[in-house]
């Protein structure tokens, strides 16, 4: 597959520069992962079991992402200037395994550009699966995705299974 070129986007915030959506390069895995985990702290770990949170952190560390990449995953970045302001991590083209989007551009369309730009690349093709965390199912609604079962409470990780079965946006 070819690599697409970095898209720009529309996503505004004053303070930005203009936000470009590819794929991550080696030495933004380390940010990437940080970024991840500092959103997830912030806004989903607080309404989850405290094992959740060493589960996620765990899988959030620079070298089991790099391992992932070995096995079917891919992760895409979305980057204004020279910060990483959110992170796709995608499992056989199929089942988005992570998606964070720094705080400030939650509800700027960044997380939608970031889906669509893998999607248009063909790194992301329906029927597509995610576990979202309970306060992420709207944004996931407002995309097309429905109710894939009920929720679920998994080593204390509380997830809503939830599927697209296409076409994509």
């Amino acid at each position: 597959m070819p690599t697409p070129s970095p898209q720009p986007s529309s996503p505004s915030v004053p303070h930005l520069s203009p936000i470009q959506f590819r794929p991550i390069r080696t030495d933004e895995i380390d940010e990437a992962c940080q970024l991840a985990r500092d959103v997830f702290d912030r806004f989903i770990a607080p309404k989850q079991d405290e094992n959740c949170a060493l589960l996620f952190h765990r899988y959030a560390q620079p070298r089991q992402l790099l391992l992932r990449h070995k096995t079917r995953y891919t992760t895409w970045v979305a980057v204004a200037g020279s910060q990483l302001v959110g992170v796709l991590h995608i499992h056989a083209r199929n089942h988005i395994a992570m998606l964070y989007i720094a705080s400030e551009l939650q509800g700027h369309r960044c997380g939608t550009e970031l889906i669509e730009t893998a999607i248009a690349a063909g790194a992301l093709q329906a029927p597509v699966t995610v576990n979202s965390s309970p306060n992420a199912i709207r944004f996931y609604a407002k995309l097309g995705f429905s109710l894939d079962g009920p929720l679920k409470l998994v080593n204390g990780v509380r997830f809503q299974p939830l599927r697209h079965g296409g076409p994509l946006p």
